[in-house]
């Protein structure tokens, strides 16, 4: 499946790179490469869930403890892409669980 990300996902990828360790960085990609595979597949890694606040189709994958991948499927026209049905949106890579 095609993906894109918001200028959002690509400043959260870029803080990543420079400033996270080294295990963060690699589940990132290895999270991103199974996304991309398996986009609705709820028992695969990072504990994919669903999430209900929006008419998009919208889901979280755990990237650590308090960071979370958020990430939509939507149709292609959205972007003027006629030649896929459905793409990977990536909103975020850097989700944070409020603090409790």
């Amino acid at each position: 499946m095609k993906a894109i990300e918001t200028k959002e996902a690509r400043n959260n990828r870029k803080l990543i790179l420079k400033s996270y360790p080294k295990s963060v960085q690699s589940k990132l990609e290895y999270l991103v490469n199974d996304i991309l595979e398996n986009p609705r597949e709820k028992d695969t890694i990072g504990n994919p869930e669903e999430l209900n606040h929006s008419d998009l189709e919208v889901w979280s994958r755990e990237l650590s403890k308090k960071e979370r991948i958020v990430y939509g499927i939507e149709p292609s026209v959205n972007y003027n892409m006629p030649k896929e049905a459905e793409i990977v949106v990536f909103y975020q890579y850097l989700g944070h669980y409020e603090d409790k």
